[in-house]
Order: structure tokens, then C-alpha cells, then sequence
């Protein structure tokens, strides 16, 4: 059972945009809480869970399998969406900063209650995309911007 403030967050995630309350009501019972200490892992790189997260309380580091920050996510961040996707292995770790606490939703009982009720798996499908695409944007603004620096300090002549 969620506390108000959690399912509030829940309910203002982008993968429940767009839902009927009774749509995400009927989802909630699917999931559970589950709580993390600082520098507990959520999922590991290359793990071959698909489970889904949306992040309740605090922050959580995505990270490379070397250790590099990706990316913070926090409060309202839907994270776990490729694996859950495509069903290959995590491509990204991720880390709770502090004490965090998630909604995670099996991927089993997700995909079955998306093909159950096309029109609600639909929506899902539809919210994950807008995230990637979301995401990938940013990632494309980030290299940019990391392609414009490097020219600049390759087109110097103080060097």
C-alpha cells in the first residue's frame, strides 16, 4: 500500500500520463515499495531482470559499468525501461545516493496486464517511448555540446 504522498508521486510519473485513475489504481496492486540504503544497488549492469522503477523518495546515480555517472534520477523518474523493453541485459547500474525508496513493478505482471488490455498497454508503450525519446535528446544535446568544447580546445593556438 502506498502512502498519500508516495502515490501521489506515482500517479504524477510520466508512465502513468495519460491513464484513467481506475487504470492506475489497477496497476498499483501489481507492484510493491521497496526500500534502499546509500550505495545499495537497485540493479546491476548487465542483469538480466527486466523489472520496472519509479522512483518514490530520494536519488539514484545511473552509472556505467566502469563506475561513470550517467546520470541523478530522482522523485517521479521511471528507470529500468530498456530492459524492461527489450528484454536484454540492464545496460546501466543504478545506485541509491541516500535512503530511496522505489515502486517496482514486475515485468511479468506488466507485460501481461498490457496484453490483457491493448489500450492501457497501448498508453504504457507509448509513455516509455516519449521517455526515450526524451533521453536520447538530452544524451544528443549533451554530445554536442562535449564535441563543441573538445573543437575549441583542439582549434586553440595557445597550445
Amino acid at each position: 500500500m502506498l502512502s498519500p504522498q508516495d502515490k501521489a508521486t506515482f500517479e504524477h510519473s510520466c508512465l502513468v500520463y495519460g491513464l484513467k485513475p481506475e487504470e492506475i489504481e489497477a496497476l498499483i496492486p501489481l507492484g510493491s515499495e521497496a526500500l534502499y540504503r546509500g550505495g545499495d544497488e537497485i540493479f546491476r549492469h548487465k542483469g538480466s531482470d527486466a523489472d520496472l522503477f519509479v522512483i518514490l523518495d530520494g536519488r539514484v546515480n545511473l552509472l556505467t559499468d566502469e563506475g561513470d555517472k550517467i546520470v541523478e534520477a530522482g522523485p517521479g523518474s521511471v528507470i529500468g525501461e530498456i530492459a524492461f523493453l527489450d528484454a536484454g541485459p540492464r545496460d546501466a547500474s543504478a545506485v541509491a545516493i541516500a535512503h530511496v525508496t522505489v515502486f517496482r513493478i514486475p515485468a511479468a505482471e506488466l507485460r501481461r496486464k498490457m496484453c490483457a488490455d491493448k489500450e492501457f498497454g497501448f498508453r504504457i508503450l507509448a509513455n516509455l517511448a516519449r521517455l526515450l525519446c526524451s533521453r536520447m535528446r538530452t544524451a544528443e544535446c549533451r554530445l554536442e555540446t562535449l564535441m563543441e568544447r573538445s573543437h575549441e580546445i583542439w582549434n586553440t593556438t595557445d597550445l
